[in-house]
């Protein structure tokens, strides 16, 4: 028996002593992982159970009595019933099956056995060993030292059954079961000698224990890192060959569920601010293309966050919305990792394994983020090349319908580079050179003559820079073209393209348009100063003498003719504006200011309107036209006294600001509207506004006022406001 004991304690000190350091390299590796904190606690009690195994053996050898060869018993007890909750709790840390208050319930398993034992030893009670007459040790199992064994061991041992595939090292499941059996065995015969085989059992079971968690969290990671790259590099490049979006998606969620070991997979793709489901493998896809706000379940969730999201259990563990409408009961262990690619989020790639499938580990994790980071490049790249080849698609449709255009097209349609070589003519450019081709090279000078080149080439380029076209009209034999030139080529230009337009008999419509005009502008004016002409000598014969109704009818037909002499000398003004023949000499502002609100006094006094004027007489000269620059300024005037209620006021002003004399007419009107504001100028354009109904006109003043303007290089401005007034400003160059 001696030699037995011997050879026990031989083996319980060697395998606890390997079982002790492969703890302390657990411990050097990640002391904050839980296993590791489980394991060193179920450990501690083992050795507690052996210690005690080993000074109940010392007591009988050496025949200590008393509390002395009680005390070792006691640790016995305790170790052996403290080590079957340690298991438990060391499995389920395992297979991951426990709550946030799991360590509260041990602890305190823990100290009710304690408790348990120390009021036992307290009240005198006989100890479940006894050692009898000849030395032997007996096991006296008590009822609540079999209740302990019963609900933990059996605990552990439905957990190691139920969640197997959790537990994914053979060597780690055997040495719980032998752990397990190995108690078991202690309970079978009280004779000390069966329990001692117990006990070197149980040393056994923890020494496979430990080989066991030392592989699982050290070694095999380190062993699984160079094939998990190999099978990395495999997806990357099964995913590279793709092209579309839709292949790509299948590729990456197949693979990534089989790399993993997981039962099925999916991924979620960024849509308008939300998820959309893409793809599902080994899952039920139904729910294809459904929406998922950002934010909500576990995959809104870590796009949101930026952050893989791991769950052991997904029941238990996720309280949030979700994606899957069978998830709870069906889902496992689930890992969700964000797709991002240059800082932005493209959507999300999830894993789950069943109800009693497998657990995800941290090198699971750190494989799947790798998985994820690449796949979020590869869905950019794919989209970015779809759209390219959308866009290459878009292009040559583009260009081929620019080419049927440009060919078809009656216009000349010329391009040139910045050498004046000739890139491009359709067939009506190369007809108006009279050729049936058109060598791509040619000096552009050798085809077209003189006439076809602006007047001012250096005067053409500058306004191509500044405002990227130039129009000029060009004579080419017997016709005119309206010829367009624009840059050619962003943001450096690198040529120009001119487009020519046959405006001959336009040319030749416009000039006998104006000639009729003029014409009939020229008999009307001269029969309607002869009326306006007799109409005063009869204001000046009966005005006086004849009754009310006579004055009413004399002074409807003065205004009425008065209003047509302004429609004509409008339409002449206009017309010799057109011309572009002004008669330029050098005035004071102050002069056109004055002439002008004499000739437009009456009128505002008609109106019950104030007209006054401010303006130095040392502002400098300008050069104009006086006769059609004062047209500009009276036209103002006369328009801001009809559009002034009675009792209102129009003020004209001039002033230097920097090298411009600006000129301004304001009033107290009605204002006009901010929709109207880019039309008030065009001929003919009267604008219906609510209060202006009674105010009539012809629609030429401001066109007028404007063409003036224009062609005395200066600027006009429109600031107004309903209800407050209008103010329209000019500037114009000083001499």
């Amino acid at each position: 028996m001696q030699a037995t004991n011997g050879l026990t304690l031989l083996i319980n000190g060697l395998t606890l002593a390997l079982a002790l350091s492969f703890l302390f390299i657990l411990l050097w590796h990640d002391v904050r992982k839980e296993i590791t904190q489980f394991f060193a606690v179920f450990l501690a009690l083992v050795l507690l159970w052996n210690l005690g195994s080993f000074l109940a053996q010392a007591v009988i050898l050496i025949g200590v009595e008393g509390s002395a060869a009680r005390f070792p018993l006691i640790m016995l007890e305790f170790g052996f019933t403290g080590s079957s909750i340690a298991l438990y709790a060391l499995v389920a840390s395992l297979v991951k099956m426990y709550s946030r208050r799991f360590r509260i319930l041990l602890l305190a398993a823990l100290v009710i056995l304690f408790t348990y034992r120390v009021a036992i030893f307290a009240a005198g009670a006989p100890d479940p060993f006894v050692i009898d007459a000849d030395g032997s040790l007996f096991l006296q199992t008590r009822t609540p030292l079999l209740l302990f064994y019963l609900l933990f061991d059996g605990a552990a041992l439905y957990l190691l059954w139920r969640y197997q595939r959790k537990i994914r090292l053979r060597v780690l499941k055997f040495g719980l079961l032998l752990f397990i059996i190995g108690q078991s065995i202690g309970f079978l015969n009280p004779e000390l000698d069966t329990f001692l085989i117990s006990t070197v059992i149980g040393a056994l079971a923890t020494l496979v224990i430990s080989v066991g968690i030392l592989q699982q969290e050290i070694f095999r990671p380190l062993a699984e890192r160079k094939s998990q790259v190999e099978a990395i590099r495999n997806v990357i490049a099964s995913i590279a060959s793709q092209n579309a979006v839709d292949s790509i998606l299948e590729q990456l969620v197949r693979q990534s569920a089989e790399l993993l070991e997981a039962d099925g997979a999916a991924i979620f793709l960024l849509e308008d601010d939300g998820l959309s489901l893409k793809t599902t493998y080994e899952l039920i896809n139904d729910r294809l293309g459904s929406r998922l706000p950002l934010g909500e379940g576990v995959a809104g969730t870590a796009v949101q966050t930026g952050k893989l999201i791991q769950l052991d259990d997904y029941a238990r563990d996720w309280k949030g919305s979700h994606e899957f409408a069978y998830a709870s009961e069906f889902f496992g262990a689930v890992m969700c990792a964000p797709l991002v690619a240059g800082g932005d989020p493209v959507g999300a790639l999830m894993v789950v394994a069943s109800r009693h499938g497998r657990l995800f580990d941290r090198e699971d994790a750190y494989l799947l983020q790798l998985l994820a980071a690449q796949a979020a490049v590869a869905i950019i790249q794919s989209r970015l090349f779809a759209g390219q080849t959308e866009l290459n698609v878009q292009i040559e449709q583009s260009r081929n319908q620019l080419e049927t255009v440009l060919v078809s097209t009656d216009s000349p349609v010329i391009a040139i580079d910045r050498e004046f070589n000739l890139i491009f003519a359709n067939p009506a450019a190369a007809a108006l050179v009279g050729a049936q081709t058109v060598d791509p090279n040619a000096p552009i000078a050798d085809l077209l003559p003189a006439s076809a080149f602006p007047n001012n080439l250096r005067k053409a380029l500058r306004e191509i820079r500044k405002r990227r076209s130039f129009t000029y009209e060009a004579e080419l034999g017997d016709k005119i073209y309206l010829c367009h030139v624009a840059g050619l080529g962003r943001p450096k230009m690198q040529g120009w393209v001119a487009v020519l337009n046959d405006i001959t008999q336009l040319k030749e419509l416009d000039r006998l348009k104006s000639e009729m005009v003029r014409m009939t502008s020229h008999d009307l004016k001269n029969p309607l100063q002869a009326a306006m002409a007799n109409v005063d000598l009869l204001h000046e014969d009966i005005y006086e003498t004849g009754s009310e109704d006579v004055r009413q009818s004399l002074d409807t037909i003065d205004r009425q003719l008065q209003r047509m002499n302004r429609i004509i000398r409008g339409i002449l003004d206009l017309e010799r504006l057109r011309d572009g023949a002004l008669a330029l000499e050098l005035c004071a502002p102050v002069r056109i200011i004055e002439d002008a609100v004499h000739e437009i006094r009456e009128f505002a006094r008609e109106q019950s309107v104030v007209l006054d004027y401010v303006a130095d007489d040392d502002l400098p000269l300008i050069l104009c036209d006086v006769q059609q620059f004062e047209r500009a300024i009276i036209n103002l005037i006369e328009n801001a006294i009809k559009f002034t209620p009675a009792g209102g006021s129009v003020k004209v002003a001039a002033e230097r600001d920097n090298g411009e004399i600006v000129f301004s007419v304001s009033d107290t009107g009605v204002g006009i509207a901010a929709e109207l504001h880019e039309r008030i100028f065009d001929r003919f354009y009267r604008g219906k506004q609510r209060g202006v109904e009674h105010v009539s006109g012809s629609g030429l003043g401001l066109s007028l006022v404007k063409a003036i303007v224009i062609n005395h290089r200066g600027r006009i401005a429109l600031e107004s406001e309903i209800g407050v007034g209008t103010r329209f400003t000019i500037y114009v160059p000083c001499a």
